[in-house]
């Protein structure tokens, strides 16, 4: 298990450089890269998506890098990042509060234990939504910053296919039938009502219908519901959720997920004080089974994971000894629920393919 890194991060340019490329590379050949990954993903199943980049060398691999993916819980990465933008402009403050409400809580946080009044920072929150992936701080930052404004950011940054448009609350409240839009509905069937709002425009209106159908649903109740439709370990009807998740998750591709780490390193996508704050709050991950598990120890990680039915995945920026940064994205689609229980050791072995690969000799 790679260990959580705590010293300063540099600039690429302090490391190497300006213009000077890394050397001692270890490689394996490209069509040795895309066997061993191939070759780990038939005994998976589903389709891996995988963009990984040496950013000092420049060396590359990419394995079905342009499809789309469900995020899961890596669409918090861009959300994180024009959290930090709306700081560089002034438009808030990491010492700012918000107050926690029963209408803000969603399933999959920490938030929906605790007490209503509770005022948290914008600091707090973005540790919890990062390091805990709580669904719940990620919601009250996404609604800080305005829903629309993530997928305005990655449009300007250049990432057409990252599409954050679905926040927590709203979501876990259509799968769990909350509302008589959906309530009874089979997974395939909220699918296709859901196409059906689309094809109108009107999925804003849909989602505001849900919101406001549930606003009196206190946390405990919402968790309720949700437990009693998914089981408390999320093992009922699996082919309910997996027909929801893989088709109206946020969804984006590996390449521009990588991309956009990529801009945090090279501090691209927000003020240097800012990416190098983001670092630091991905090393602060608690879910270390995936890419960190397949690296050698005493490297610095920073990473986001992410999980939804028939999805496994991990994002992660990884420091090399000498300091060399690699942006690794390992997106898993299509898994059967006994695939996906296996689904970290695989990531785990392909991060280590790539290692092998990008990194340097041991």
């Amino acid at each position: 298990m790679a260990r959580r890194g705590s010293g300063p991060y540099q600039p690429l340019s302090a490391i190497v450089g300006p213009g000077v490329r890394s050397r001692g590379y270890r490689r394996m050949t490209e069509s040795g890269v895309h066997e061993s990954i191939a070759a780990v993903a038939a005994r998976l199943g589903g389709t891996v998506g995988v963009s990984a980049h040496n950013l000092a060398s420049g060396a590359e691999t990419h394995v079905n890098a342009d499809d789309l993916f469900p995020m899961a819980s890596c669409f918090k990465i861009p959300v994180m990042v024009e959290v930090m933008r709306q700081v560089d402009a002034g438009a808030l403050r990491l010492d700012d509060r918000l107050t926690l409400t029963e209408a803000d809580k969603s399933p999959g946080s920490t938030l929906i234990h605790c007490h209503e009044g509770l005022r948290p920072s914008v600091r707090d929150l973005l540790y919890l939504m990062i390091t805990l992936s709580d669904n719940t701080a990620t919601d009250m930052l996404w609604r800080l910053v305005g829903l629309g404004s993530v997928n305005e950011t990655m449009r300007r940054l250049g990432l057409e296919t990252i599409d954050c448009f679905m926040p927590n609350r709203e979501y876990f409240l259509i799968e769990a039938g909350a509302g008589e839009e959906w309530a009874g509905l089979s997974g395939p069937e909220i699918v296709a009502r859901w196409r059906e709002i689309e094809a109108r425009g009107e999925y804003e209106d849909a989602l505001r219908r849900v919101l406001e159908e549930n606003a009196r649903l206190s946390g405990a109740g919402f968790l309720h519901l949700y437990e009693r439709r998914w089981g408390r370990d999320e093992s009922l009807g699996y082919d309910d959720s997996f027909a929801v998740d893989q088709a109206l998750d946020n969804m984006g591709s590996p390449r521009d997920m990588a991309a956009l780490l990529a801009m945090i390193v090279q501090h691209q996508c927000a003020s240097a004080p800012s990416c190098r704050l983001m670092i630091e709050v991905l090393a602060e991950q608690e879910w270390r089974e995936k890419i960190p598990a397949g690296l050698p120890e005493g490297l610095l990680v920073a990473n986001k994971t992410g999980g939804v039915s028939g999805t496994s995945n991990d994002a992660a920026i990884v420091f090399t000894p000498c300091g060399a940064p690699l942006v690794m994205v390992v997106f898993w689609k299509g898994l059967t629920h006994e695939a996906k229980l296996r689904a970290g050791g695989a990531i785990a072995q392909i991060a280590a393919v790539l290692y092998e690969h990008l990194g340097e000799p041991a």
